[in-house]
Order: structure tokens, then C-alpha cells, then sequence
């Protein structure tokens, strides 16, 4: 009797340690799910956003979505650039619905420079690498393997509608951008009281162990493009004159690089340096401190502005990124062009940085011209029905971890949706060391754990939400 109670305590815990070395099945698909999404090549040269598209919308007919709540949006003329709005209904909802916004468009990436084929998900010394494995298919899978759950999930009745937009063309002026489509053409498939979004993820100290600061992004600088632009009645190069079109544009540029925009320290930038900066221990953690604690600071200001990332999120700028001159080696310049690439500030007009140029540059034979206008958009508030679900999951998650809002010097589709008055939230709980994930350069990659972290982050807010 003993040796019989013995052998089956013995089988019990054998049984028991067989499946929790077992894999989590839902961590299984999901990692699937992603695969097939990094391995889709959806880059503007060689790839297809509308494969992705027709992927994800095989996995949510197979999920149960009826047809009604599964939309493919194809823009006329471009075949490769569709995006997919799927939905999960509240009858009688009394409030707006949430959506969760992904890019499912990639930079391009080229075989013989990368280390692995860009476009073969590898897991690799604790990470994930492939073409969009962060930038933005991290969030696009995580997004879409929700759906998918929670459609199959007995029991689940949201209060309010649960949208996902999987998009193309945040990546590139080349493509339609989808938000902007869906704005312009379909608005009520995307319509929501606010919007979860890519922007900002979580700060990890150097040796990639301890978690510091959990962003969220509240608000975007917007890029603008400018032209400076001199013309010459031009000549044959034996006879230079001294006015010359390439010296005119060249001086003018140099007085662009010497100009400084004025400082302006956001609510949301000031808040980011005051929480971020007791985290770092280093003199630009001291000077985010300082800086946040008096902001005429003069010592502090100038370690930030000298630091190319915090400069950027102080005010506007403006820096040379093409030239375009002459017609021939042996000719005098007819015209000679230099482009500039704006990331300005929220509040900030394309007109009122087109004056701080002209000013600056003081040569009414220099043509200053707007060349990609994008309206400006107002920060979203950081409200309570936003931020509590955020509070709980990180103090859940990553206890004592402080909270810090963030304002990218970049730019996302949130840009479109705030414009069209939909306040949107770069949060995604996935965190790096600064630098490490390498979007849209080689051998671009994400933390396993961050991943993981992110996916179980994320389903946590969206269940609040519409709880």
C-alpha cells in the first residue's frame, strides 16, 4: 500500500513538472502570429502592406469576426497599400470606442548589409530580430493576437467598442498613409474617444537588468519641409562672375546652422526631465533635474541642448538634409536648392517658422518656401480614464517603476488622428536600452522579455478600458 501511495505521488509531481515545463499555448500562437507578420515584407521597394492585410484578416474571420466588423481598405491605384479596421461591438455602448493603432508598413531593409535575412524572424541571444520586429510589428501582432483572444473568449462583453487599425505608410511620403485615407474616407471605422499608439516604450538601464522609467507619449513634434532656392542667369565656368547661386545658398545655409529656435519647455518635457532625470546617474540625469526644478537653469540647459536627443525636444529645428545645383561641370550655376527637414513645435505654424528663416538668412535673393505643410496638433491631456489603467499595470508589473510623460522629436500617425480630434497615446510597456532596437537601421531587433512584458502590459490597459 505504501510503495503503491509512494509510486503515485511520484506520478503526480512527474505530471505536474511535464506541463510546467510545458509552453504557455497562447505565448505559442502568439509568437506565430508574429513570425508570419516580421516574415511578410511589407517595405515600399519590395514588399506588400495589403499580404500583411490578408494574413491578419484570415486570422480574424477564423476567430469568429462577422463581416460587418471586418473592413479592408484598399486606396484606388495602389494595390500593395492596404490597411485592415476590424472591430469588436458594445450594443448600446454609452461611450465612444477605444482604438489601437499599429503601422504594418516597414522601412526598406537590404539582404547583403544585414547580419540575418531582414526578413526571417531570429531569436537570438535574448532577442528578436527581423525588419519591423519593433518598428511596428511588435505592437501590430500584439494588437492583433488580442482580437483574437478576446473575440474567442467566452464571457467577454466590452462596454465600449474595441477597434484595431493595422495601417500602411507611416514609414514613407511614397505610400498612401493609411489614417490619413481612413480620415479623409472613412472616418466612422476609426472614430474613438482616444487612441493607443506607438511613441514610446520604457527606459532599461545600461546592463539591460533594471527597469527605470515607463514612458507614455503625450504629444509629437511635426515634420515640416522648407527649400532655400537662388537663381542665376548662369554662364559659361571660364568666366565666373562673382555672383554665383551655389556661394549665395552656401552662406545661406551656414546661417541656418547658426540658428537657434527659441527654447520652449512643454509641460509634458519639463514633467519627463523632472521624473527621468533622478533614474540616471550621470551629469545629464543631474542636468534634467535641474533643469526641471528651474528651467533658467543657464549650466543645466546647456548639457541638455548639447545632448542631440533632449536639444531636440527644447524647440524647433531645422537642418540641412539635400542639395541640388548647377546643370553642368563646365556651366555657372542657374539655380541651386537646399532642402530642410523642420521638426517643429506643437503650436508652432509652417508660416511662423518660414519667417524665423527668412529673418535669419537675410537675403531677399534666397527663396524660403514651405514644401511639406503639415498642420501642427494640440498635446492630448493625460487624463484620469487614460492614465489609471496605465498606473496599475506598471505598478503590477514593474513596482515602483516611476511613470514619466514623453514628447517625441519624431513623428507617428497619431499626428493625423489628433489633428482630426482624436487624442492619441504612444504606450506600448516594451522596454530597451536607449539606442539598442536600431528601427529602421541593420540588424533592427527587440528584447524576447520586452516583448512578452509588452503583450501582457498592453492586453492589461485595453481591458480596462473597456471593462
Amino acid at each position: 500500500m505504501l510503495k503503491r501511495l509512494c509510486w503515485s505521488a511520484l506520478s503526480f509531481v512527474a505530471v505536474t513538472l511535464a506541463h510546467a515545463q510545458e509552453p504557455d499555448a497562447g505565448k505559442v500562437a502568439f509568437r506565430d502570429l508574429y513570425r508570419e507578420m516580421v516574415e511578410i515584407d511589407s517595405s515600399p521597394t519590395t514588399g506588400s502592406c495589403t499580404k500583411v492585410v490578408r494574413a491578419a484578416e484570415t486570422r480574424l474571420r477564423a476567430a469568429g469576426f462577422a463581416d460587418g466588423d471586418v473592413q479592408v481598405v484598399i486606396p484606388e491605384g495602389k494595390p500593395d497599400d492596404g490597411n485592415i479596421v476590424a472591430r469588436i461591438p458594445s450594443p448600446g455602448a454609452k461611450k465612444k470606442g477605444v482604438l489601437l493603432l499599429a503601422h504594418i508598413d516597414v522601412v526598406d531593409a537590404k539582404r547583403a548589409d544585414w547580419v540575418r535575412d531582414p526578413f526571417k524572424l531570429v531569436e537570438e541571444d535574448g532577442f528578436f530580430y527581423g525588419r519591423g520586429s519593433t518598428d511596428d510589428k511588435a505592437m501590430a501582432a500584439v494588437f492583433l493576437d488580442l482580437m483574437v483572444r478576446l473575440k474567442q473568449e467566452r464571457g467577454f462583453k466590452p462596454k465600449r467598442d474595441l477597434i484595431l487599425a493595422l495601417t500602411c505608410g507611416e514609414e514613407t511620403s511614397n505610400r498612401v498613409n493609411g489614417v490619413d485615407y481612413l480620415l479623409k474616407n472613412r472616418r466612422e471605422l476609426i472614430d474613438a474617444a482616444f487612441a493607443i499608439n506607438e511613441g514610446a516604450g520604457g527606459l532599461l538601464a545600461a546592463d539591460g537588468k533594471k527597469h527605470l522609467v515607463l514612458n507614455v507619449q503625450a504629444g509629437e513634434k511635426i515634420h515640416q519641409v522648407y527649400s532655400l532656392e537662388v537663381t542665376n542667369k548662369g554662364g559659361h565656368s571660364s568666366r565666373p562672375e562673382k555672383e554665383n547661386a551655389i556661394y549665395r545658398l552656401a552662406r545661406a545655409t551656414l546661417k541656418v546652422e547658426e540658428l537657434n529656435f527659441p527654447i520652449e519647455v512643454t509641460p509634458v518635457v519639463r514633467e519627463y526631465f523632472r521624473v527621468t532625470g533622478p533614474t540616471l546617474d550621470n551629469e545629464i540625469g543631474k542636468a534634467m533635474s535641474a533643469f526641471a526644478k528651474n528651467p533658467d537653469d543657464a549650466a543645466a540647459l546647456t548639457t541638455l541642448v548639447n545632448d542631440p536627443s533632449y536639444n531636440a525636444l527644447l524647440h524647433t529645428t531645422c537642418v540641412a538634409t539635400q542639395l541640388d545645383a548647377g546643370h553642368a561641370p563646365n556651366a555657372l550655376p542657374q539655380r541651386a536648392t537646399a532642402y530642410l527637414s523642420c521638426r517643429v513645435m506643437q503650436g508652432t505654424s509652417p508660416e511662423q517658422v518660414k519667417e524665423t528663416l527668412d529673418q535669419a538668412i537675410g537675403d531677399s535673393q534666397v527663396t524660403v518656401a514651405i514644401v511639406r505643410r503639415r498642420d501642427g496638433s494640440k498635446a492630448p491631456e493625460l487624463t484620469d480614464e487614460v492614465m489609471k489603467p496605465v498606473r496599475a499595470a506598471a505598478a503590477k508589473l514593474w513596482p515602483g517603476v516611476p511613470i514619466a510623460p514623453s514628447m517625441t522629436a519624431g513623428a507617428t500617425d497619431g499626428r493625423f488622428l489628433m489633428s482630426a480630434g482624436i487624442p492619441t497615446y504612444g504606450v506600448s510597456g516594451m522596454f530597451a536600452v536607449p539606442g539598442e532596437n536600431n528601427a529602421h537601421g541593420l540588424n533592427e531587433k527587440i528584447r524576447v522579455t520586452s516583448l512578452f512584458e509588452g503583450r501582457e502590459f498592453l492586453e492589461s490597459i485595453v481591458r480596462a478600458y473597456v471593462k
